[in-house]
């Protein structure tokens, strides 16, 4: 935790740099060590975003705490237009905080 995954309809064409870059980036949003996030990458998908197939990303965040929605939406739209050259406005981001109960790593949850 946290895991992103990334969704998007364009052809990434160098998907470590992508995910290295991503990593970093939701390690220091979250303030989580980057030993603990995960990056999920799944590219050049069949996408439809208000009626066109035109480049869009679908941007899904899950953590154990650390997620602050309405501080965050702001600064992962705009890595990821950059990173993925997609306008921002066709990027959707969901949030999901996860309890610990309801997260396992190395045979064990994070919380009981």
């Amino acid at each position: 935790m946290p895991l992103l995954n990334i969704s998007t309809n364009t052809k990434i064409k160098n998907e470590q740099i992508l995910l290295a870059k991503s990593s970093d980036f939701i390690s220091s949003l979250t303030r989580k060590p980057i030993n603990f996030v995960m990056v999920k990458l799944t590219h050049s998908l069949s996408m439809n975003f208000a009626g066109t197939d035109e480049p869009c990303a679908f941007i899904d965040i899950k953590s154990i705490g650390s997620l602050c929605p309405s501080k965050m939406a702001k600064p992962i739209c705009e890595f990821f237009s950059a990173e993925l050259e997609i306008p921002a406005e066709r990027i959707y981001v969901s949030f999901n905080d996860v309890d610990s109960s309801q997260w396992a790593w190395n045979k064990k949850t994070f919380g009981y």
